[in-house]
């Protein structure tokens, strides 16, 4: 039998949970993959929480939530809502690739796989995500299965990256030399807590 992760999985720190997604395997449809980076917002200057109020009103009622986002006029970018007694988001920023390549690079429009989910508006298209999906708990139509931990020395940490304000946080994870992870020019150093 599948083992899932349900939505207790997002109660905790946001930050404790873009950690805990790198090396986890998501599923929607026909398509599947290890995440690989992710992007921790909380109530900081950058997040929704505070420059959206009242669409990111879920970034501070919910947990275990799909929330879905635009950006740029052109992308749509997948979250999930954190923390049972606080406020936070994690955004996917990338995604290895594991199965349903064919779908994905048709709605891709390209043969390169490293060009398929490495970055949020990439891996939305890739996968067939629907924005109708913005409110759905975790597990009903996205899934995520536990694939492997991920160690501490095999975690990278760096700035978000598209943010104006508190760009300075180090509050982007990934997977160290994963070849499918967004903007690798930009990372920093492995990191402990």
């Amino acid at each position: 039998m599948t083992e899932y992760i349900d939505p207790e999985f997002f109660t905790g720190d946001t930050l404790t949970v873009a950690r805990n997604l790198l090396g986890t395997k998501l599923t929607f449809r026909d398509c599947e993959g290890i995440i690989v980076e992710t992007e921790a917002y909380k109530d900081d200057p950058a997040s929704h929480a505070v420059t959206k109020p009242q669409k990111g009103l879920m970034l501070k009622e919910t947990y275990g939530h799909i929330y879905v986002f635009f950006v740029y006029g052109m992308y749509y970018c997948l979250n999930f809502t954190t923390e049972k007694h606080g406020t936070g988001a994690v955004l996917i920023r990338a995604i290895e690739p594991t199965a349903g390549l064919g779908h994905m690079k048709k709605r891709r429009c390209t043969d390169k796989i490293h060009n398929l989910t490495n970055g949020p508006g990439k891996l939305f298209q890739a996968f067939g995500l629907d924005p109708k999906l913005h409110g759905e708990i975790v597990g009903r139509s996205v899934k995520l299965m536990p694939n492997r931990n991920v160690s501490e020395s095999e975690i990278v940490t760096g700035p978000r990256i598209g943010v104006s304000k508190a760009a300075d946080l180090p509050w982007r994870f990934s997977i160290k030399d994963n070849p499918f992870v967004s903007h690798s020019k930009h990372r920093t150093s492995t990191t402990s807590r």
